[in-house]
């Protein structure tokens, strides 16, 4: 019986002087991608596309109910009219000595009409004067179907968070400094270098300070991606600790959500709807941040811990830090209500996700 094929033994960070500097092939790159990511983002497709049909479903069945109330309605104002004209037949057969029948019946009939269309265009411009009143000739969302209003709503959602893009996009640059030859020029031959590496076009990197929060991130516009980095993640490289390869860790990390195209629109828009739903928008988005923890490792051949440990204790204290007891730790990191933080969130928890950086192969644990 033949054995399994075994996955590779070297880790992602053990490269050599060639392979540090070699560009990353689709193959190295399908290598760092997390086994679930493609799984689950097919997922949160259909989930979206479930979402819309059902939502379509139950507008396209109100409408229909809507005409079948119509009809019943019409229906029933002809059998009001017919029940009159039977009840009233004797009278109008009294009444009618001076008439012909056929000339009392057809009067009969238009007199019923008239008086039964009076009192319902009186009953109609009663309510319709009430509306008017109340709602000033306008519809409430109680009248709107609720699906009508989710799909909606949905898309002026997603025409609202697209806009507001821009907005922040705008902000930040009139807040931030953005990275160039000129400005901070080693982090900037860093982004080109890496941009050359994965084959992408060289993104715009801008810093700002954030009152000491530590975050980076990357995002999209129309044919745009750019990157966010707070400038108190530039303290570590440049001032206490001079270690540049934390902040090459984070650089490279954000530069891989746009290699793997997570930060552009048609990426996201497919699921734009169905990252809503708990759970499973945290599951697929964990398997994202896998996949660029592997690739950033590839990138800048460091194991990428001392980055994370600056997330967990700041950047003043993370060097300080014993890296081996530290992994033993969240090793042991057990429990229920741990697996439940886990589930509940967008990154995977720290003691998952410096497991997987250690092991500098294979597909981090998102469960």
């Amino acid at each position: 019986m033949k054995n399994k094929k075994e996955l590779p033994k070297k880790k992602m960070y053990e490269l050599t002087e060639e392979e540090r500097n070699a560009p990353i092939t689709k193959e190295i790159g399908e290598q760092c991608r997390h086994r679930l990511e493609k799984r689950w983002y097919r997922r949160m497709i259909e989930l979206n596309v479930l979402m819309i049909v059902v939502v379509l479903g139950f507008c396209i069945y109100n409408f229909s109910d809507n005409v079948e109330l119509e009809k019943r309605a019409a229906n029933q104002f002809v059998e009001e009219i017919q029940q009159e004209i039977h009840r009233d037949s004797k009278e109008s057969d009294d009444m009618s000595q001076s008439n012909s029948p056929e000339e009392s019946y057809d009067n009969n009939v238009i007199s019923k009409v008239e008086e039964i269309s009076e009192s319902h265009e009186s009953e109609a411009a009663a309510s319709e004067k009430d509306e008017e009143t109340k709602k000033e000739d306008k519809l409430t969302e109680d009248d709107i179907p609720w699906e009508i209003r989710m799909l909606f709503y949905g898309i002026l959602l997603l025409v609202a968070a697209y806009l507001a893009l821009y907005y922040y996009y705008a902000w930040y640059r009139s807040m931030s400094l953005r990275i160039t030859e000129e400005n901070f020029p080693e982090v900037f031959e860093l982004v080109e270098q890496y941009a050359h590496r994965l084959g992408i076009e060289v993104p715009k990197v801008y810093v700002a300070q954030q009152s000491g929060e530590l975050n980076a991130f990357s995002t999209f516009l129309f044919k745009k991606q750019w990157i966010m980095i707070h400038s108190e993640l530039f303290e570590v490289a440049y001032r206490e600790h001079k270690d540049m390869d934390s902040l090459a860790f984070v650089i490279a990390h954000e530069m891989a959500h746009i290699y793997y195209g997570h930060a552009t629109l048609h990426y996201n828009l497919p699921f734009w709807f169905s990252r809503i739903i708990p759970v499973f928008s945290q599951i697929a988005s964990r398997t994202r941040e896998y996949s660029c923890d592997r690739l950033a490792q590839r990138l800048t051949g460091t194991d990428g811990i001392d980055a994370m440990l600056m997330l967990v204790v700041d950047r003043h204290l993370y060097k300080m830090v014993d890296k081996k007891d530290y992994e033993r730790e969240m090793r042991n990191q057990k429990g229920f209500f741990l697996w439940i933080v886990n589930m509940m969130s967008d990154h995977p928890v720290m003691c998952k996700r410096i497991a997987a950086l250690a092991d500098g192969v294979g597909s981090g644990k998102v469960y």
